[in-house]
């Protein structure tokens, strides 16, 4: 499976250089190998905010069962400082899920 990690802006925060988010992404997530990815525009119904503001990514591919887990609880124990954290699944196909 393949997971790809969202990070949308608290209100307060303008973050709009890629090579900075870049660096802070993947050092928050450095044990899982993240790939970064750049923007991406989340559906207003699957966000904290409710905006059309565009949302960090990076990819985690190839993951286990035991990788995803081991995410969700990585996201849960140890918020990233600024930022809602979503989490998508693929399986496989070309649809993702969102598990957090």
């Amino acid at each position: 499976m393949d997971l790809r990690v969202c990070f949308e802006n608290m209100e307060s925060v303008n973050v709009n250089d890629a090579a900075m988010m870049k660096h802070y992404t993947k050092s928050y997530l450095a044990d899982f190998d993240p790939e970064w990815a750049g923007f991406i525009m989340l559906p207003h119904d699957e966000t904290e905010r409710a905006t059309m503001e565009p949302a960090w990514q990076v990819l985690i591919r190839d993951a286990t069962p035991r990788t995803e887990q081991e995410l969700l609880r990585y996201i849960d124990e140890n918020p990233m400082a600024a930022y809602h954290v979503h989490v998508y699944r693929r399986d496989g196909g070309r649809n993702e899920s969102k598990i957090h």
